[in-house]
């Protein structure tokens, strides 16, 4: 991971949390990013110590001030990767436990990229002919298991990794309905839209 910086989404899928969370906290100075050009758009990106802290922030929670945080940030920011333990002060915050689900939640996500298949621009779930973002689209309003009957030729994990693909490389555009075309058609049938009297 060392000098790898991620995107917004990217982070906000890596410390699981929310993507406006992670924003906030760069909007609020809690944690520094770097801005590069993407396009005719700004892009902010955060590395590693910036994925420690948000890991760890959410675990500390209101047991430091705003002070504390920053002083916290601050030594993350100044510590080797290896490092186990972060001291500041008269405190020293055992880095171990954030670090294992980080380090957990980086190989989600090459696993969950290793299962997409890129054509022409879209992303497609590998070894099928099914877009991810149109897997994804469905979740939360139809369950897995639902999405699972809509298409029987997919895997619970393959499910899965394109809803967790879509979280972290969100789709850019006019979105998928959210429904399947095979469950609006039953749903309609149910519905008495097409009773014959």
């Amino acid at each position: 991971m060392s000098g790898t910086e991620f995107t917004v989404t990217e982070a906000s899928f890596l410390v699981d949390r929310s993507p406006t969370d992670v924003q906030n906290a760069v909007d609020k100075k809690v944690v520094k990013s770097t801005v590069v050009k993407a396009g005719p758009r700004a892009q902010r990106l955060l590395g590693r110590a910036e994925l420690r802290f948000l890991t760890m922030d959410r675990e500390i929670g209101e047991a430091l001030s705003g002070v504390g945080k920053r002083r916290l940030y601050e030594e993350l920011s100044r510590l080797p990767e290896t490092a186990t333990t972060a001291r500041f002060g008269a405190l020293v915050v055992d880095l171990r436990k954030s670090d294992a689900k980080l380090k957990k939640r980086l190989r989600l996500l090459e696993t969950i990229k290793g299962s997409i298949k890129m054509r022409e621009g879209e992303p497609f779930i590998k070894g099928t002919d099914i877009p991810a973002y149109q897997v994804a689209a469905l979740y939360p309003a139809a369950s897995i298991e639902e999405i699972l009957e809509d298409f029987p030729s997919l895997k619970r994990g393959q499910v899965e990794h394109a809803i967790d693909f879509a979280r972290a490389y969100p789709k850019k555009g006019r979105p998928y309905p959210s429904t399947s075309l095979k469950r609006g058609i039953s749903n309609l049938i149910k519905g008495g839209v097409f009773d014959d009297d």
